[in-house]
């Protein structure tokens, strides 16, 4: 035991302080997308707990709920801790079978960069598109993988990546070595977009609006934009992620959101305050019905027995 500990030792020195140092292209495809998915997620959730009028003014509110989500919190961090330990296992074996990767293909000037960065988000957006409707076309692949996802019904920062193991491989795991090799990038172009679309991913699944924020402009793919797609209804709306809406617009399969939500401010925290009630006083009559219904029994051998001794009475 004390040597398998040591050799691990040894392992990790020589990954991320010999060869994958903080800082290295390499540490930013491994290590730096899982520091940015959980900051992000933390900090959507702090403001869920906190649930300042200031914030629920620009939350995103359908203005028909729907139905509510099937796993619990705890389940769907069990399942992104799986996927981001799978995703990270077969990077860093990509890595190690070939150290000298991103050493042959270092970044040139700053306008190569960003065309490198700008077709690799064509690229990553392509694969995600296709797999994602796949995924939904055929009935088989939506039952046993992709309908994991969908038990989000009204999505949260923390499930942006709430998968089956098998759709965490093919859309994100895979996607990434696509887009990296497939989009001729880099390792320092390929290292900023994959943190940057796993941030996407993220902010996509927050469920907030904010009014001063650039990417809302730029990526007309938001939170609003992505929560139709949760809803149990228009699931095979809205495929396209994380960045674009050009496939949608190209497949018949665009949905705009903005007759499909609230509009922020004071109309959105009225209807997020009376969903929030509303959602809470079923819950209490669910609660409800169960006790009486768990009471039944009681009542019914109450009835039976004294009926018998009744009977026994004559």
């Amino acid at each position: 035991m004390a040597g398998l500990v040591d050799n691990i030792g040894k392992l990790l020195h020589w990954s991320f302080v010999e060869k994958f140092p903080p800082g290295s292209p390499e540490f930013g495809l491994l290590v730096t997308p899982l520091l940015v998915y959980w900051a992000l997620a933390v900090f959507y959730d702090v403001l869920d707990h906190l649930d300042l009028p200031i914030t629920r003014r620009f939350k995103v509110v359908r203005k028909v709920r729907g139905r509510e989500n099937i796993p619990s919190k705890r389940q769907v961090v069990t399942r992104v801790l799986v996927q981001q330990l799978a995703q990270f296992v077969v990077a860093y074996v990509a890595m190690v079978l070939d150290c000298d990767q991103c050493a042959k293909r270092t970044a040139g000037n700053v306008a190569q960069t960003a065309l490198q960065f700008l077709f690799g988000m064509l690229v990553m957006d392509t694969w995600q598109f296709w797999i994602h409707r796949t995924m939904h076309v055929y009935p088989v692949l939506y039952k046993h993988i992709h309908s994991h996802h969908h038990q989000l019904l009204i999505p949260y920062a923390w499930g942006a990546l709430y998968n089956h193991p098998l759709e965490g491989l093919l859309l994100d795991t895979l996607g990434g070595l696509v887009t990296l090799y497939g989009g001729m990038m880099s390792c320092q172009a390929g290292a900023w977009l994959i943190n940057f679309a796993t941030a996407k991913t993220v902010l996509d699944h927050c469920g907030y609006v904010f009014p001063v924020n650039p990417l809302h402009g730029l990526f007309p793919n938001g939170a609003a934009y992505h929560d139709i797609h949760h809803d149990i209804k228009n699931v095979k709306k809205n495929y396209s992620q994380p960045f674009f809406t050009h496939w949608d617009l190209l497949m018949g399969s665009y949905k705009s959101p903005e007759d499909f939500h609230v509009p922020a401010g004071k109309e959105a925290l009225a209807a997020a305050d009376a969903q929030a009630l509303a959602v809470t006083e079923a819950v209490k009559a669910r609660a409800k019905a169960v006790k009486a219904k768990a009471a039944e029994p009681e009542v019914e051998d109450a009835s039976s027995q004294s009926k018998e001794e009744s009977r026994k009475d004559k």
